[in-house]
């Protein structure tokens, strides 16, 4: 017992002396302080704090690792160190790229593999690096693929539970020269997962591990994993969008989970199934990017209403329980049309606003809500200008 405690303590020091610890956060702040920084140019304010990227997927992440965490202690899945430090390097490399998107577990772990496969083939003539190849050459493979394909279904429900869930309004230009509105799920979830490894001081028992590890005890690792979301929604509201892509990658993760079943008859299915999964990841994306750009934009000027498309938190309008997707009718007893009406009718009572709004389900509701001297100009929605021309900042879509 007194080993599993002290392996337990090590193995928070090894996360805290790993370089990811520390590299994921400031990569998530530093999509929040490039969120912010976009939101202020086309709308001249911010739906958030840029700590918010890091403060918000913190819960859902670590989460989601301590399923992963007891998946792994279950089965008692060992993975050699040299492995863990190929995965690692390949999330350090994405992240230094930017390319939020390849920050799933088809990608990181699925290239792993297919490395380790491929690179014992490479005699270097270093005696160090030719015994790490040696240990990849000799590693049981069926353990990641497992530990794959549960991660794969875990981004999936990270997507699916928490993905829709405070997305980033953006003004885009569409292929007709129109300024089109979009909400933009650009996120990061740090993933902290225990891993075994082998060659420690946990000492097997009749029934566990599960999964062979080889002779001798395990040395237990807790790593700072991350998994990256990067969506632009345009057809549809954010919610619908996002939830459809986190049961794909679902589908996914257990169709990987058939190819780990396999892999245990047919071994030579490892790298099979390491391609597929990595290919059909892409596959998933390049699908996605075809529906927003085959359909219409969903938050476009309408010609009748004010079509909203975020709502700041803690306004005025937040509290009236306005949401994005929903049309404004008339406000203080005005029709509104355009914005510069939405305004008008704004400033006819500074002390009180009177909305009449459309949902989403086509039924008109009214609400009210009182608002301050100094905001008696604006009550926190975001919507799409007809006229006015938004700054560079905005994309081509």
């Amino acid at each position: 017992m007194s080993d599993i405690g002290w392996e337990l303590l090590q193995g928070f020091g090894r996360f805290f002396v790993h370089p990811l610890t520390y590299v994921i956060p400031v990569a998530m702040f530093v999509l929040g302080i490039l969120r912010v920084k976009k939101e202020r140019a086309s709308f001249h304010t911010r739906m958030f704090r840029a700590a918010f990227d890091v403060t918000a997927p913190l819960l859902p992440g670590l989460a989601a690792g301590a399923l992963l965490s007891i998946i792994v202690v279950v089965t008692g899945m060992a993975i050699p160190l040299v492995f863990i430090g190929l995965v690692s390097l390949l999330v350090f490399l994405i992240l230094l790229t930017g390319r939020i998107q390849w920050l799933s577990p088809a990608f990181t772990v699925s290239a792993a593999i297919i490395l380790a496969l491929f690179l014992p083939v490479w005699e270097t003539g270093n005696q160090m690096v030719d015994s790490w190849f040696q240990v990849l050459e000799e590693m049981n493979y069926q353990p990641v693929l497992i530990w794959l394909a549960a991660f794969i279904v875990l981004e999936g429900l990270l997507v699916l539970r928490n993905g829709k869930q405070n997305t980033s309004p953006v003004i885009v230009k569409s292929t007709r020269g129109k300024w089109v509105g979009a909400h933009r799920l650009r996120r990061i979830w740090l993933v902290p997962s225990v891993m075994f490894v082998p060659e420690g001081m946990i000492d097997p028992v009749s029934w566990w591990p599960l999964l062979s590890a080889g002779e001798g005890g395990l040395a237990l690792f807790i790593l700072p994993l991350a998994v990256g979301a990067d969506y632009s929604i345009f057809h549809t509201l954010p919610a619908p969008a996002v939830k459809r892509t986190g049961l794909r990658i679902i589908m996914l993760g257990l169709a990987a989970g058939v190819g780990a079943a396999v892999s245990f008859y047919y071994p030579e299915a490892v790298l099979y199934t390491a391609v597929i999964v990595f290919v059909l990841r892409e596959a998933l994306i390049v699908w996605r990017n075809t529906e927003e750009s085959s359909r219409p934009a969903f938050f476009r000027p309408r010609s009748h209403g004010v079509l909203i498309l975020a709502v700041l938190p803690e306004s005025p309008a937040a509290k009236m329980g306005l949401a994005p997707g929903e049309t404004i009718m008339k406000v203080n007893g005005l029709p509104v049309h355009t914005e510069r009406e939405f305004y008008k009718g704004l400033q006819k009572n500074s002390a009180y606003c009177k909305v009449e709004v459309l949902d989403i389900n086509g039924e008109l509701r009214h609400v009210q809500s009182a608002v301050y001297d100094n905001e008696h100009h604006e009550i926190g929605v975001l919507t799409v200008k007809e006229k006015e021309e938004y700054p560079v900042s905005g994309v081509q879509l």
